[in-house]
């Protein structure tokens, strides 16, 4: 009894083991096929995104094309309206090319008259500004040799004289320079030139 237990339990297990790889195998081949499935699906929607691109690429393209269609015939009607206006005025050839070479002569003599005129003009301002500018030099020259004779002239002995002015002339005596003289007492190298300048004598 306990062999025939065995036997029936073995039985048993070996046939659970067999069901239950069939079932694996189903499994498999319902997941292989669900990824086929999948991936051609996948596929497809992707051939699908492609054609849609090349239609919405065409479309544009399309639409661009119409567009300017659209433009050229908008420019041909005006054009065609230009021309039926003119068909009048080209009715009287002769008149029209002559008025035209009049125009056109009495345009290039008012435009060289006036280029002429602005040329006078610049030149007459560059001339004036010349003038002004040498007057001007003149002026200065004129001034700086009165500055100096009235500086010159002038006598400075009677002035009393402050006591940064006396040790500036105390210090130009002894034979420092400018730039010692201001380091010294702490002054200006313009007041130092001054008090040079005008106490020279």
């Amino acid at each position: 009894m306990p062999l025939i237990l065995i036997i029936i339990g073995l039985v048993l297990i070996i046939y659970n083991y067999r069901v239950i790889k069939k079932e694996n195998k189903i499994e498999k081949e319902e997941d292989i096929l669900n990824i086929s499935f999948q991936s051609v699906l996948q596929d497809n929607k992707e051939e699908l995104n492609d054609y849609k691109m090349e239609i919405g690429i065409l479309r544009r393209d399309i639409a661009e094309s119409l567009t300017e269609l659209q433009e050229e015939i908008v420019d041909i009607k005006n054009n065609l309206n230009k021309l039926k206006n003119n068909k009048e005025m080209y009715d009287n050839k002769e008149s029209l090319e002559n008025n035209y070479f009049l125009n056109e002569n009495y345009i290039d003599s008012s435009i060289n008259n006036q280029y002429n005129k602005v040329n006078d003009q610049k030149v007459e301002e560059l001339n004036k500004a010349d003038e002004i500018i040498d007057e001007i030099d003149r002026n200065l020259f004129v001034d700086l040799d009165k500055t100096d004779e009235i500086i010159s002239e002038i006598d400075f002995s009677d002035i009393i004289e402050s006591s940064k002015t006396q040790n500036i002339k105390r210090l130009l005596r002894e034979g420092l320079t400018e730039n010692q003289i201001c380091h010294e007492l702490s002054v200006s190298k313009g007041e130092v030139l001054l008090v040079k300048g005008l106490f020279k004598k």
